[in-house]
């Protein structure tokens, strides 16, 4: 009984070493795995590491990944083992640095090319001026414009650029809605422009053989050059018919 027992001790300390190696990884190991992994990357480098050491070994795969986007030092990590983690430097061949070094100053180059891109066009989005023209009271709809009544201020937001070059494209046109002081003025706020608006006064002018007759006249209609729209002879009161001419003179249709 005691022999056999004796016998059971000695085989289980002859296999525990055995079992030990099993359960581990050496750094020879690990330096294959990495040469290999180098050469599928077509990198040619050496890694500088201790082919003695022994360490636990991963029971799953084996990931190498570059460590700050170089090869000079590949990260070794276990997928199924967080504590198995290892840095391992590389001594690269001098052309394969040299082209690793060209490589990151390039990417750094073009990253750089791109905000100085961005700046300029910032800058440039800055610089742009325009003009914006408001209102210097508020003003009720029907209101027609003065030169009084607007004012011209410069701005580089692009949302408040006008739709306007000057205040002559502004003045005496009609107001189609109640404005506040300082309100852009906007195209959707102005009544169509035309030669001769409704209520204006007007020059009647008649013309009877060689004769030429004016009186004052008041616009029943809105119109455009050439447009046929009825007056009333302020004096007499009559209502008449004519054709916008420019400077408001409306000529007496027969």
């Amino acid at each position: 009984m005691f022999l056999s027992s004796l016998r059971y001790l000695t085989i289980l300390l002859i296999l525990l070493p055995c079992s030990n190696a099993a359960l581990a990884i050496s750094g020879k190991e690990i330096s294959n795995k990495i040469s290999n992994w180098l050469s599928s990357n077509n990198v040619s480098g050496v890694p500088i590491f201790s082919s003695n050491r022994i360490y636990k070994n991963c029971e799953g795969d084996i990931e190498l990944t570059k460590y700050f986007n170089s090869y000079k030092t590949v990260k070794v990590s276990c997928l199924n083992n967080d504590d198995f983690q290892l840095f391992v430097r590389i001594k690269l061949d001098e052309e394969v640095e040299a082209k690793q070094e060209v490589k990151l100053k390039k990417i750094e180059n073009q990253n750089n090319y791109k905000k100085k891109i961005r700046l300029s066009n910032k800058e440039n989005t800055i610089k742009k001026i325009h003009k914006v023209f408001k209102l210097n009271r508020g003003l009720e709809k029907n209101s027609i414009l003065e030169g009084k009544d607007i004012k011209v201020i410069f701005s580089s937001i692009p949302s408040q650029k006008s739709f306007y070059k000057n205040k002559e494209e502004l003045i005496g046109r009609k107001l189609n809605k109640n404005l506040r002081m300082d309100q852009i003025l906007h195209p959707r706020h102005l009544d169509e422009k035309f030669e001769v608006n409704d209520g204006d006064q007007v020059s009647i002018v008649s013309d009877t053989g060689q004769v030429s007759v004016t009186v004052l006249g008041e616009a029943l209609n809105s119109g455009h050059l050439d447009d046929l729209i009825k007056v009333k002879n302020v004096r007499s009161g009559k209502i008449i018919k004519g054709y916008i001419k420019k400077n408001k003179i409306i000529r007496v249709f027969r």
